[in-house]
């Protein structure tokens, strides 16, 4: 079967492997035919290189693990063949013609839902459902978001949903910031983090301390001390996006100083979660559907995760089609 390869940072190549084998000893597991495969923020390192810990080339498949697609096989009394799913492939290893996916780690979907490519949304839904719920109540409360890519826009949209009394999304491209304000953002700041900082300093008008500030940016060490700087006293920043290096430089003295609460949300219990952000999504499909900006076919995933990589042209969410591989 068709499958891609990163075979140095920034390259892909097109490359023949095995189809996956379930064995009887593999038991709650699923072999899905890709339908969709979207990218997320945190597959972009393993592309470029900026993970230092990895050598080239990649395993065939990755790096991909939002993905959309019909069962072919299984060894789960819960999933038949002919089932449309959500599933996070093992070792990322989407970006292929099939994978191999945990029974505990896929949602069935309505097979009308699950061909719209704005399906991908749940994987990534499901990780903010988790992160909101791991912060407590948010309802009446003033909260910033730093970063306003697919994760923080989410945050966002999730964020009014559940009541939270006033929102404020920081971002320096203007485009996301304009995203920001569909999803009902009170106040959108055009911003990088440390400029908030300075721009908070300095007196900005109709700033207010949030009571909780969101990490949604991660691949540096930079946001997690401005998001320090910004929250309240006695607030909570939370931790979200992914991290490129094992050791941070916590700003100890302003954590310190304000009894601040630091709360890391990664891995929810994916069969509860996916299973939540599947009735969420179903619920909200048509406004989902418009978060999808950009489509390729899988063959020219290089391109996608470019642009991708470089917040081209708008890009709020982007699908590939892995279908077509000809």
């Amino acid at each position: 079967m068709k499958a891609l390869q990163v075979i140095r940072p920034n390259e892909f190549a097109s490359v023949e492997v095995d189809p996956p084998r379930l064995e009887s000893a593999n038991s709650d597991r699923l072999i899905v035919k890709a339908h969709w495969v979207s990218l997320c923020g945190s597959d972009i390192p393993f592309f470029t290189g900026r993970k230092r810990f990895r050598t080239y080339p990649l395993q065939p498949g990755q790096p991909a693990h939002e993905c959309v697609g019909q069962v072919v096989e299984s060894t789960a009394a819960s999933f038949s063949p002919g089932d449309w799913v959500l599933a996070i492939p093992d070792a990322d290893r989407g970006l292929a013609e099939r994978f191999v996916a945990e029974a505990a780690k896929a949602v069935k979907l309505p097979a009308e839902a699950a061909r719209a490519e704005s399906s991908c949304l749940i994987q990534p839904l499901s990780t903010v459902l988790n992160a909101v719920d791991r912060v407590g109540e948010v309802a009446g409360q003033t909260v910033a978001v730093v970063g306003l890519g697919s994760i923080g826009l989410l945050f966002c949209w999730l964020l009014r949903q559940r009541g939270a009394a006033r929102i404020v999304g920081i971002d320096p491209l203007a485009d996301r910031c304009r995203w920001a304000e569909r999803q009902g953002v009170d106040l959108a700041l055009p911003l990088s983090g440390l400029q908030a900082v300075h721009a908070v300093r300095q007196g900005l008008p109709g700033w207010v301390p949030p009571d909780v500030c969101i990490e949604a940016v991660g691949h540096q060490t930079d946001t997690v001390n401005d998001c320090l700087e910004l929250v309240r006293k006695y607030g909570t920043v939370l931790a979200f996006g992914v991290p490129d290096h094992d050791v941070y430089a916590v700003e100890y003295e302003i954590f310190f100083r304000k009894n601040a609460s630091l709360v890391a949300a990664v891995t929810p219990d994916w069969s509860v979660y996916l299973a939540k952000a599947r009735d969420l999504f179903l619920a909200n499909q048509a406004e989902f559907d418009a978060w999808v900006t950009h489509r390729f076919p899988i063959r020219e995933a290089a391109q996608a995760f470019r642009r991708y990589a470089g917040h081209q042209d708008g890009i709020v969410k982007t699908v590939m089609d892995a279908e077509i591989w000809d």
